[in-house]
């Protein structure tokens, strides 16, 4: 009842509202607008009223140069929905001031091919960009009215704006982090759905939450430009205030928001209705990023428009909406909010994104329960070794899937939030359930000289083992670092070993110490974390080193044993040169030597090895004896396998070593550099504290001469005042 009563007293003040159709017949804005022929003088009326982007640094729109009306007359029609691929011209419905999606007479302005809501033009986003001005025609500049030059944000940053996200997955993750963000109002869901399209039937997506909504301003603050109430909060993900922008644009050209804000701080509860359309910009040669919105307040006799400057403004912003949203009448837009129960916020992305090949960028049908992504991202080997391989499924499906990315997106989840992916919940995996031989590690970062990092207590623990399915020699690696609970670094790959080292070492790791990038799919290249990359690098190969037996491989540590004397190291080398050939080495593995003996070992080399130091100079003399005896024994076939092994072994180690010392002097010269800096900008500051006590000391000498004078001058005035009054004395005592 409460419904249909504010839908009821909506149209009424809609239609109370409405301006005479003769002062505006079939127009939309300034560039909808038909005019009369070229002789007679057109009549400026405003633009489009709504949030500018940002809303603090826009100058008004300019005038813009319009075209004579076509003589063609205009008939009376509908929406085409003839999609991306239709070549028919399209006629757009202007709905009335607010009517209930009633046609007025006169209400039908024909427009050209791609004006239409269901525009063609481009529907691939990586050529979306190619924006027209009208006419070829660049306004000139606009300065505001208060004499202050704004800038002015072009619909087309739009675009280029989201071509951060190279993933399509990781706009979806924006859209969740803000309704993971709103747990601490309340919210216990987020639903990613399906929904079709009632004008045209194609397909859009759903994100809806039921947190805390937004206010009027709050919503126009999320469609604008780098305004965030979440920056460096330490419950929340979101900081620059660009995520949802960038997100919806980079899924679809087009968004309408749908948000309800419960009644809070004497405030009434409000409702309000958001549209940020790529198409309408570009189809209407826009030079600013203008965004439809209109409010609803909560009051005694139901909801009513909240107007934010007149009347006929609501309304040409309800008649915008109108026209390029989804939806095709006012009961259909307002009945968007009965699915927000009292609060919550309801994102409706549409005109979703093509590949090359015209078909929709994300894949509906490969999995009833899932949204996948197309293209490069996919590879069918992968998830077919995902369905025989469990534990791995994680890293070989979350390229493509936004199921199983979704369900490792988040550290921790509490246990009353639930992500719902058409229509069947997300489960939440925990990387470290898929290990065995776990081990916990503690990292601390290092303090830097510019003091990045000055705080003792930060520091991150590590958990590091092999994946379960890594017995089958899979090529499955890599560590999940997290930023303040969200996965910003899946998989990172940080050791290229040749060959097969390395494999099934995962690890979890949570660095809240390094800030992210801003599409949350990297950290910032900085020195912390150059530093914890060859940390977990060297983490990764000592793991494996000493554990890579257990899975299958062979043993990569060998029993430490006495090092021999130089003099048996010398002639050891000399010997080997001249008399054996050295092992071959492929892909950081020694291959064996051929041959039928060479698998017996020198006990005499073995005697020489467990020699004491005391008996140094036997040790040598057995060594040189076990050296020549395996000489002869060349000659007889007998191989020398195992001390040639141990060099090539050691010349690889020595390789390993210079390229990991080459990393290091690099750090070191960074680390060097940064001194250097910081210790020059102390020195700047020690000679500015220096010039300023000496100049301190100076004004300090001036005053004491200026305070020693004053002294004197008060001394001889007293001195006066005394004589005077001395004076006054006998020339009193005289005359009487």
């Amino acid at each position: 009842m409460d419904s249909m009563a504010a839908k009821e007293q909506f149209r009424r003040r809609s239609h109370s509202d409405r301006v005479p159709s003769d002062s505006h017949h079939g127009r939309i804005d300034d560039d909808h607008r038909h005019h009369p022929p070229p002789t007679k003088k057109a009549k400026q009326e405003p633009s489009v009223p709504g949030c500018f982007v940002p809303s603090a640094f826009l100058a008004p729109l300019p005038q813009r140069m319009v075209l004579p009306q076509s003589s063609e007359a205009p008939q009376r029609g509908r929406v085409s929905s003839g999609g991306s691929n239709s070549n028919r011209k399209k006629e757009a419905v202007v709905s009335g001031g607010g009517g209930g999606g009633r046609k007025e007479e006169g209400s039908i302005a024909k427009v050209d091919d791609g004006i239409s809501p269901v525009a063609r033009g481009c529907r691939q986003f990586w050529r979306a960009g190619d924006y027209d001005d009208a006419n070829g025609i660049v306004p000139a500049a606009h300065s505001s009215g208060v004499g202050l030059d704004h800038v002015r944000v072009h619909p087309k940053f739009l675009h280029s704006n989201a071509t951060s996200h190279k993933w399509a997955l990781g706009a979806f993750a924006e859209l969740l982090d803000n309704a993971v963000d709103e747990i601490v109002h309340g919210a216990t869901y987020v639903n990613v759905d399906l929904l079709k399209n009632p004008k045209d039937g194609s397909k859009m997506l759903l994100v809806e939450d039921n947190g805390g909504g937004m206010t009027p301003n709050n919503i126009r603050q999320c469609m604008s430009l780098g305004y965030s109430v979440k920056s460096k909060s330490s419950n929340t993900i979101g900081q620059y205030g660009n995520g949802f922008k960038t997100s919806t644009m980079r899924l679809g050209s087009d968004v309408i928001v749908f948000t309800r804000c419960p009644a809070a701080d004497g405030q009434s509860e409000t409702r309000s209705i958001g549209l940020l359309s790529y198409t309408f910009l570009r189809s209407t040669k826009k030079e600013d990023t203008v965004v439809p919105m209109i409010d609803f307040v909560q009051t005694g006799q139901g909801w009513k428009p909240l107007t934010r400057s007149t009347p006929a403004d609501w309304n040409m912003n309800l008649r915008t909406v109108l026209l390029w949203s989804p939806f095709v009448s006012e009961e259909d837009l307002i009945g968007q909010f009965d699915y927000l129960g009292n609060k919550g916020t309801r994102i409706i992305i549409y005109n979703l994104w093509e590949d090359d090949e015209g078909k929709l960028e994300l894949d509906f049908e490969a999995d009833q329960e899932d949204i996948q992504i197309r293209g490069a991202n996919r590879d069918e080997k992968n998830i077919e070794m995902a369905k025989q391989y469990p534990n791995s499924k994680h890293f070989l499906t979350y390229r493509h899937s936004l199921r199983s990315y979704a369900a490792i997106l988040y550290l921790k989840l509490p246990t009353e939030f639930r992500i719902t992916l058409r229509g069947s919940e997300v489960e939440h995996h925990d990387i470290v359930k898929d290990m065995i031989e776990p081990k916990k590690i503690t990292y601390k970062p290092q303090q830097l000289a510019d003091g990045v990092v000055n705080n003792n207590e930060v520091s991150a623990v590590l958990n590091i083992g092999f994946v379960k399915d890594a017995r089958h020699h899979i090529d499955v690696q890599g560590f999940n670092v997290y930023h303040k609970n969200r996965l910003i670094k899946p998989f990172w790959r940080v050791w290229n070993a040749a060959g097969s080292d390395g494999r099934g070492v995962i690890g979890v790791l949570e660095a809240n110490f390094i800030e992210p990038a801003h599409d949350k799919q990297g950290f910032e290249r900085t020195t912390l974390l150059l530093r914890l990359e060859a940390r977990l690098k060297d983490y990764q190969k000592q793991f494996w080193t000493s554990k890579c037996h257990e899975i299958g491989y062979a043993q990569r540590v060998k029993p430490k044993t006495t090092t021999p004397s130089s003099s048996s190291k010398k002639a050891s080398n000399s010997i080997i040169s001249k008399s054996s050939p050295s092992p071959s080495i492929q892909d950081g593995k020694i291959l064996p030597l051929t041959g039928p003996n060479h698998k017996r070992k020198l006990s005499s080399l073995k005697h020489s090895e467990r020699a004491s130091p005391e008996e140094e100079e036997g040790t040598v003399k057995h060594s040189s004896i076990a050296l020549r005896d395996e000489v002869s024994c060349e000659s007889k076939g007998e191989g020398k396998f195992s001390l040639l092994q141990s060099l090539a072994e050691e010349r690889v180690k020595s390789k390993q070593l210079e390229m990991e010392l080459g990393e290091q002097t690099k750090l070191l010269e960074v680390v060097k550099k940064e001194a250097q800096t910081s210790m020059n900008k102390i020195q700047a500051i020690t000679e500015k504290i220096q010039h300023e006590k000496e100049w301190r000391d100076a004004v300090e000498q001036i005053l004491r001469e200026s305070l020693k004078s004053a002294e004197q001058t008060i001394a001889r005035l007293k001195e006066r005042v005394r004589q005077l009054e001395e004076g006054q004395v006998v020339d009193g005592s005289g005359s009487s």
